[in-house]
């Protein structure tokens, strides 16, 4: 940078001095960006304004005060726009990323750091370029998909030996030490971790050397040096505490306290968890206040305290849905930047190519690699669900009935409360498994068709009871409408059932209460017609694009906490197609959808 002669220029030279200590004193070096951030705003310079609006973001980020770090780097974008800043824009961007990253919002991460990564594409910073392709190789650990992340901190340490540059290399030698800790790696984690804590003290980077030490006591925990791991974390809390460090805080009282109560030291456990749980409050971090609370019921239970262990374990259950619900809708799996690179360097290559056969060549690969990606993410989504969906049912059930066993002398309402919630978690597991396999045996052709000959309305009849109370437990109004006389069909009863199953369980998910839903049969010359309508949320454009894809994730919500595979439609269009039925949508945003039936008599 170009530094104003001057009192500006002095003041450009103060930025500097807060870059040089952010990690070592916070605090102080955000003293000294508000500072610089009220001359600048006296001095009417854009530009030094621009950069303490994003050092305030780091600074509030470092001390873990998100919403505060959130409101500046978000300033700080838009002036850098304007000034065509492109580097603080990157910059700030990148800090975005982290803070999202920090509050599992993966999602919101990748997409910031994907804004960032191509802006330093375009400025060719390589030095950023590989610290962003470190931290979204750290989205990949998070979700325990090590192999593309282990893609994308190699890619990063190799930018930044090139470049001989000393943070990115330290980022990156931590996440590749963390990566191969969970992956059991453990001589490989600590060769990495070494390093970067070497590396770290060096660079009096206090923040990162506590993180290197967290990473390394974790390894020692699991080659059983226990006393070497607690000497570690004591020495981590002393700079943690030093630092403010708030998030970290957090991860390391929580760790110990899971140490604590596997080792049944109550009282410790006790104590490191409820610290963990003030912070993790405080900041906003729902998967931790969930783990935590989780955890302060089981310390609790093992104290014979049932009521705490009680309050603690409700808690758990409300933060469970709620944290349930937005991970899956920022679930990161679904992007894999890998892939996307990859397309567009295909992409590129083909436009370059004036060989006919060789551009159609790389075409088919590009298709070959799009079939493989669904593939992937099919599968992806099968293990995330089996996995994911049914352990954290079984656990709640778990923990209830240990609490039902000690807890004789439980008042009735309590009583009731808990065994309503093992029915509907066991109802959850059973439906989850349900369409699970009926989607497996459709695309394995195991599903055989027995046409047999049934009265139509007496079938939908039997369905609308089966969903009666369903509806009145939401509050919504289930109506049929029957075709006249006997209505008879020539088709496969339970597929039949099944279809329609589907729809009016959809529409039951997805309806708000005192609204309709009606099923309708109309006996026509040489076709039955059904229609299944719903006052509901209807479907977007984008959603009709995709609503038959398995493990489709629509725009609509389930409106009382259901929960959604993604497969109920998938289901339904194949079931269709098996035993000759078409089917049609009509539907607008807002104005609810209409499904329509066509079968053969």
């Amino acid at each position: 940078m170009n530094l104003p002669s001057g009192y500006n220029g002095k003041l450009y030279h103060l930025i500097d001095e807060v870059n040089r200590i952010k990690f070592s004193e916070p605090q102080k070096a955000l003293e000294l960006a508000n500072f610089v951030y009220v001359q600048s705003l006296k001095s009417a310079d854009e530009l030094l304004e621009a950069n303490c609006l994003y050092l305030l973001g780091v600074c509030h980020e470092i001390l873990s005060s998100y919403p505060q770090a959130m409101k500046f780097l978000s300033e700080a974008i838009k002036l850098a726009q304007h000034l065509g800043e492109k580097k603080i824009m990157g910059d700030a961007l990148n800090y975005v990323g982290v803070i999202h990253d920090n509050l599992n919002n993966y999602s919101n991460a990748l997409k910031a750091y994907f804004r960032a990564l191509k802006i330093y594409e375009d400025v060719k910073e390589n030095k950023k370029i590989a610290i962003v392709l470190s931290n979204i190789g750290l989205i990949y650990t998070n979700i325990k998909d090590f192999r593309n992340a282990l893609k994308f901190y190699s890619h990063a340490l190799d930018i930044a030996e090139e470049e001989n540059d000393s943070e990115s290399l330290l980022i990156t030698n931590i996440n590749i030490g963390l990566t191969h800790s969970q992956l059991g790696n453990f001589e490989e984690a600590l060769k990495f971790l070494d390093d970067a804590l070497e590396q770290a003290k060096n660079s009096n980077d206090k923040r990162r050397t506590a993180i290197a030490i967290d990473h390394i006591a974790d390894t020692n925990i699991k080659l059983n040096n226990k006393e070497e791991a607690f000497r570690l974390y004591e020495e981590s809390r002393k700079l943690k505490l030093e630092l403010e460090d708030k998030r970290g805080l957090v991860r390391l009282y929580g760790t110990l306290g899971h140490l604590h109560l596997v080792e049944s030291n109550l009282v410790e456990a006790k104590i490191n968890l409820e610290k963990a749980l003030e912070l993790a409050t405080e900041l906003g971090i729902k998967k931790s206040v969930h783990e935590l609370h989780k955890m302060l019921a089981d310390a609790y239970e093992k104290t014979n305290n049932s009521a705490k262990a009680l309050y603690h374990l409700k808690i758990a259950y409300r933060k469970e849905l709620e944290f349930l619900k937005e991970e899956a809708e920022i679930h990161a799996k679904n992007i894999s930047t890998q892939l996307e690179i990859e397309q567009a360097q295909k992409e590129a290559e083909i436009q370059r190519l004036k060989n006919i056969e060789l551009a159609q060549a790389l075409e088919d690969v590009k298709k070959l690699n799009v079939n493989l990606k669904d593939l992937n993410n099919e599968k992806n989504e099968f293990m995330a669900i089996a996995v994911h969906d049914l352990k954290n049912p079984l656990q709640n059930i778990l923990s209830t009935a240990r609490i039902l066993k000690r807890s004789a002398e439980l008042p009735k309402s309590e009583m009731d409360e808990f065994t309503t919630n093992i029915i509907n978690q066991t109802d959850r597991m059973f439906n989850i498994i349900k369409k699970l396999l009926d989607h497996n045996a459709i695309d394995q052709g195991e599903l055989k068709i027995i046409i047999s000959h049934f009265d139509l309305n007496a079938l939908c009849k039997e369905l609308i009871s089966n969903f009666r109370e369903e509806a009145e437990r939401k509050r919504l109004e289930l109506v049929f409408e029957e075709a006249p006389g006997e209505t008879n069909i020539n088709t496969d009863k339970v597929i039949l059932y099944e279809i329609l199953q589907n729809l009016v369980s959809n529409a039951i998910k997805f309806s708000s209460e005192f609204k309709r839903i009606t099923l309708k049969v109309y006996d026509e010359e040489n076709t039955i017609k059904l229609e299944v309508i719903d006052q509901g949320p209807g479907f977007s454009e984008e959603d009709k694009k995709k609503m038959f894809n398995k493990f489709a994730r629509l725009s609509a919500k389930p409106t009382g906490d259901e929960h959604s595979t993604g497969l109920g439609l998938s289901i339904v269009k194949k079931l269709c197609e098996l035993i000759g039925a078409s089917l049609k949508l009509e539907s607008k945003v807002n104005e609810g959808a209409k499904f329509t039936i066509l079968l053969k008599k």
